[in-house]
């Protein structure tokens, strides 16, 4: 019998994510995201500023 892979929980739902590069409109840095993420408010990772991703500089 084939051995079945398994994956971790939540893979089906995951799977169709995709990265975003943004760069935070406070410091400059460029910070990757997921595609889930956008249209969210997320944390710069440098220097704390929230961000809001619909509104910041995609690249």
């Amino acid at each position: 019998m084939a051995e079945q892979k398994q994956h971790c929980p939540g893979f089906e739902a995951n799977k169709t994510l995709t990265e975003v590069t943004v760069k935070c409109p406070a410091c400059g840095k460029v910070m990757e995201i997921f595609s889930d993420e956008l249209g969210k408010i997320v944390k710069c990772s440098a220097c704390g500023a929230s961000i809001e991703t619909a509104k910041c500089q995609v690249k």
